[in-house]
């Protein structure tokens, strides 16, 4: 028999997949949040959704589609939209049926109603991944002339906020203060300042 020249499972012979820990930290909040009562058909239902999602053409959405998609629905001038709305403004910006389903069911919306600046808050973070990097590409998004409006941009703060665990609440709280001090409009470049300095 062979002799073995290193300890099995040493930390050097470990090695995680960059991908896995937001992996398994996404399905452990979708299975949270949903509470289903068989786990295994629930599980190989998401990693299904999730595998497809991620062999469409097109991985992750550009800058140009998110853009395409708020200007859309941010005509329609009201907080929720239906469904149909929905679909017909990722259909202007060529976003997938399939991406469309998978953040609806990320953001657990149910009903005929969504909304509206919510779903494009997670269409956002599925092209950026974290939370300061969707911040960051809301405001890009946003920006006219370095000012960005601060009621939407509010609203997707405190949201995706609640939706990461790892936030701290007083110093979210902190930056939206800032914000609503502010008045309708901000800083692009010192609210992200900020946004770096208080949040991770």
């Amino acid at each position: 028999m062979a002799e073995i020249k290193e300890p099995l499972y040493c930390a050097e012979q470990i090695k995680i997949p960059p991908d896995l820990p937001d992996i398994l930290k996404n399905y452990t909040k979708h299975i949270i949040r949903t509470q289903p009562t068989d786990i295994m058909t629930c599980s190989a239902e998401y990693f299904g959704r999730l595998a497809k999602q991620r062999t469409q053409l097109g991985k992750k959405l550009t800058n140009h589609q998110l853009e395409a998609f708020y200007t859309k629905v941010s005509k329609l001038d009201r907080d929720m939209l239906t469904r149909k709305e929905i679909e017909d403004g990722c259909t202007n910006a060529s976003i997938s049926p399939a991406q469309i389903s998978d953040v609806i069911t990320l953001g657990g919306w149910t009903g005929e109603k969504v909304p509206w600046l919510k779903f494009w808050a997670l269409l956002v973070a599925s092209a950026s991944g974290t939370f300061v990097a969707t911040v960051e590409l809301v405001v890009q998004l946003l920006s006219d002339n370095g000012n960005v409006p601060s009621a939407p941009v509010i609203e997707i703060i405190q949201y995706m906020a609640e939706r990461d665990a790892t936030q701290d609440p007083t110093k979210i709280s902190n930056i939206v203060k800032g914000l609503q001090a502010g008045g309708p409009t901000t800083n692009a470049d010192m609210l992200m300042v900020n946004v770096r300095k208080e949040a991770h």
